[in-house]
């Protein structure tokens, strides 16, 4: 970390030195400290090296992963199998799909790392539970939150495909919850409560219907438990593991459907019990003794490392994971101490701040990207982070850490100098502060009004995040250019959760930028930010306008709009031969659309919109190596005859969309992810042969025009997974589907009776004739 630091420093001098910002006299002294502390350095890794060199003979362990040994089956995922508690989730699936006919609260209580998560996703995804309920839906409150977001995230669960805005006001995001709530059977996780408050602004959405509605309520807290209950279920509060259930689960984790050798068995179960029953340490010591050698010798080290006591504290088994992790990897997971606790993690975000941030490495024949991916599988497999969502083609699209690791990652962070969060509810600075005291990376959880106060020491800070307070949504900056011109050294600036009226004109080493605006509004970009590699800007709602700077960023690679983002079409278009990366580009015609397109030839993402859809067609075909897109132009637009699809076409997302047949899609050679959302044809019958979807493996199809669907014998070769949502024409499902050996599951939501049965017909013969055990059927009403 000293040495980073020290690099760090140097890049500030010579930033300093090209701006003319640094006079002569402080540059010869800057750079005289620079070399006498570099040399202290040397110095101290020589005798590091010394000393570690008999410990390389002990401590051997293998690299975490390599890309071609990964498997995506070492993945923790939040909906995992667990080991252990069999009997707790019999009993807890009977309170929530039978009992009394009343509301019924059920919460699970326990310490940190005991499970509770887990143990209420698993009874959350459980089939039975599923088929069970009208709606579900899920939220976390942790220690740091807003009612209006605890609201919008469960109303968003509620009703998926609906568009509920932001701006709403939260008393009517309740009522308009309870509404849809009172009328439905509905399941609702309510997860990591720490005060009664919480449970009280939520409870008056929750109404009693007496149609067997449930609550899962997760807490650390008996008392806040108490108060969630309804008189009928009492709280369940998790035990520890015992000592057999601890080597089961260190075992499963380790050598998964392996056996374990003779060899380890002894001292494999004097490990588990050194974890003191607690899963969180038994999942930790696993991803230390997973890349470690399968041999006696070994497996003693790291019991010897875990230290004498028979029980360990679980800070000192994070700790012990921590140093076992490649030097790489450290700064990485350290990294995760910027979010807030409980925060479902954007993989593309996470990634993309790691790389603006020098965190990764760069590789002549690998896009950072794929490598900043690769970084966090190895996370995944040390299980120092988990997967909260896959997407449809397998990816990791997000991912969560444990409160306990997030408390590590913080304090960690601030004792190697490498980030610093500091927690307040007015943002008054603490005398304490000082400009050499605070790092390169300073994160502040309070709104922005005082922050013109901090501007005086944070002038060298390289890494800036301006987080929400407790109970405190967003906020904003008055003067946000005048604010950050002193912060001249800035690579990452993260003000998501702020509005800013102005762009800071003056930071031109910026690599990160994330901001939110308010309603319709056009920003204002300096023609000096050739350094930016990422730009998401969240809007109030309505669109966001972007200048024709933004064509002077010449080394952007993602730009990421969450309203609609709008372009200035004119004859100042550059070429952004590094943009990876749009989302979500609403343009007025094809034509401007296919402007666009001319200038940005690399591209690999797309999510855009065409309200007026003419008679140009559109160039995707010009994209050559576009992989995922999302696309809609309004169901009231003319009929589209022909779309161009690029081949390098692997996912492909349709909404609102008038299209003459699929026969183009079909063929689209690399095709893996179909999703056809609000669709009409000019058919009524939708026929797929043979010769089509080649290599398709998940199909989503909700609300088509079609109703008839018949598939030849040998279509669809590679599908494995197919969900089917507000089908209101279609009878039946082909049952074609039942004998293809490649499909793992069904998802029928909201369809006709007829095809409900159609759908357990498949799964019979799916699982009795065809032998597939895996298979699994998801039926919401």
């Amino acid at each position: 970390m000293q040495v980073i630091s020290k690099a760090y420093e140097v890049n500030h001098l010579v930033v300093g030195c090209i701006n003319n910002d640094i006079p002569e006299w402080c540059l010869v002294l800057w750079i005289g400290d620079i070399i006498e502390e570099i040399t202290l350095i040397v110095r101290e890794v020589a005798e590091i090296h010394e000393n570690k060199v008999s410990d390389l003979v002990l401590h051997n362990t293998t690299d975490v992963a390599t890309p071609h040994t990964l498997q995506f089956e070492r993945i923790t995922s939040m909906s995992e199998e667990m080991v252990g508690f069999d009997e707790v989730v019999n009993k807890l699936r009977r309170q929530l799909i039978g009992g009394l006919s009343g509301l019924d609260v059920i919460s699970i209580v326990g310490m940190p790392g005991l499970g509770k998560t887990t143990l209420a996703n698993k009874l959350f995804f459980d089939q039975l539970v599923v088929s069970h309920f009208d709606v579900r839906a899920q939220c976390c409150v942790s220690q740091v939150y807003t009612r209006k977001d605890l609201l919008l995230t469960i109303l968003r669960g509620v009703e998926k495909d609906a568009v509920i805005s932001d701006n709403l006001p939260e008393n009517e995001l309740a009522d308009k919850l309870r509404k849809l709530l009172l009328v439905q059977r509905y399941l609702i996780l309510v997860d990591d409560v720490w005060e009664k408050i919480a449970w009280d602004d939520l409870k008056p959405c929750f109404c009693d219907a007496n149609n067997r509605s449930r609550i899962i309520v997760t807490t650390r807290l008996g008392d806040v438990a108490y108060h969630a209950q309804l008189l009928v279920s009492d709280p369940h509060f998790l035990r520890f593991f015992t000592s057999a259930e601890s080597w089961m689960l260190l075992k499963n984790k380790v050598f998964k459907t392996r056996s374990c050798p003779l060899v380890l068995e002894d001292v494999g179960q004097r490990i588990a019990q050194k974890c003191g029953g607690l899963p969180l340490s038994v999942v930790l010591v696993a991803g230390i003794l997973e890349t470690t050698e399968k041999e006696k010798h070994s497996w003693e080290q790291v019991a010897i490392n875990l230290g004498s006591h028979i029980q360990v504290k679980s800070e000192d088994i994070i700790n012990l994971s921590y140093q076992d992790l490649p030097f790489h990897l450290k700064p990485c997971f350290l990294y995760f101490g910027v979010f807030l606790e409980d925060e479902e993690i954007q993989v593309s975000k996470l990634t993309w701040l790691w790389i603006a941030e020098g965190l990764v490495k760069t590789h002549k024949e690998k896009l950072s990207e794929d490598l900043a991916e690769y970084y966090l599988k190895n996370l995944i497999g040390k299980n120092l982070v988990m997967v909260s969502k896959i997407s449809s083609d397998g990816k990791i699209k997000a991912c969560r850490i444990h409160d306990l690791l997030l408390d590590f990652c913080k304090q960690k962070a601030k004792v190697e100098n490498f980030l610093q969060c500091i927690k307040g509810d007015n943002g008054n600075m603490n005398p304490s502060y000082q400009k050499h005291s605070i790092p390169r990376r300073l994160c502040l959880h309070f709104q922005g009004d005082n922050l013109s106060k901090w501007s005086s020491i944070c002038s060298d800070v390289q890494s800036f995040h301006l987080m929400r307070g407790k109970r405190i949504g967003l906020s904003s900056i008055a003067h946000a250019s005048h604010t950050f011109n002193s912060f001249k050294f800035l690579w990452v600036l993260n003000l998501e959760f702020t509005v800013i009226d102005s762009f800071p004109e003056a930071l031109t080493c910026l690599r990160y930028v994330a901001v939110r605006v308010a309603e319709d509004s056009s920003l204002s970009f300096s023609a000096n930010l050739v350094n930016l590699e990422t730009l998401i800007v969240k809007g109030l709602g309505g669109r966001v306008t972007l200048p024709p700077t933004l064509w002077k960023m010449v080394k952007l690679r993602h730009l990421h709009i969450y309203n609609h983002v709008v372009f200035n079409i004119n004859n100042s278009l550059q070429k952004l031969d590094d943009l990876r990366t749009l989302s979500s580009a609403r343009f007025y015609c094809t034509e401007d659309m296919n402007k666009v397109f001319e200038n940005i030839p690399n591209l690999q993402k797309l999510r855009c919109e065409v309200p007026k859809f003419g008679g140009c067609v559109p160039a995707f075909n010009n994209l050559t190596k576009l992989e995922i897109l999302k696309f809609s132009w309004g169901r009231g637009a003319v009929w589209a005859y022909q779309l161009n699809f690029p081949p390098s076409l692997k996912k492909l997302t349709l909404s609102n969309c008038r299209i003459s047949s699929l026969e183009e899609i079909a063929t689209i050679p690399r095709l893996v992810v179909l999703k056809l959302l609000h669709i009409t044809i000019l058919y009524e019958v939708w026929k797929v042969t043979d010769e089509q979807f080649l290599h398709l493996k998940f199909l989503k199809l909700q609300d088509p025009s079609f109703s008839e669907w018949n598939i030849s014998d040998d279509a669809f070769p590679c599908l494995e997974h197919l969900v089917l949502r507000r089908l209101q024409h279609l009878q039946e499902i082909p049952y074609r589907f039942a004998d293809m050996p490649t499909l793992k599951s069904i998802e029928v939501t909201e369809c006709k009776q007829s095809l409900v049965e159609s759908a357990e017909d498949i799964r019979e013969t799916q699982v009795e004739v065809m032998q597939n055990s895996n298979f699994k059927l998801f039926i919401q009403k």
